[in-house]
């Protein structure tokens, strides 16, 4: 959006009013478009957290999430 709004002849501030960002942040997105083209709209995931369980843990997790309590021995109570 905030390319097209450039294009369209939107000036910086009124593209930062529309879009609700700062206008620092709207510059830094077209001066890296300009110097990139569309591959600058491609997202730049940041990584996050690491995992705290492997992919095995997360099967098991979900293989008893998704069992009945009777069939793993535990009552199931309301």
């Amino acid at each position: 959006m905030v390319v097209l709004a450039s294009a369209g002849g939107n000036t910086v501030p009124a593209i930062a009013r529309l879009v609700q960002a700062d206008e620092g942040t709207i510059r830094q997105v077209i001066h890296r478009f300009n110097e990139m083209g569309m591959a600058s709209l491609d997202p730049q995931w940041a990584g996050g957290r690491p995992r705290r369980i492997s992919s095995d843990e997360e099967q098991i997790i979900v293989a008893t999430a998704n069992t009945r309590p009777e069939k793993l021995g535990r009552p199931f109570t309301r």
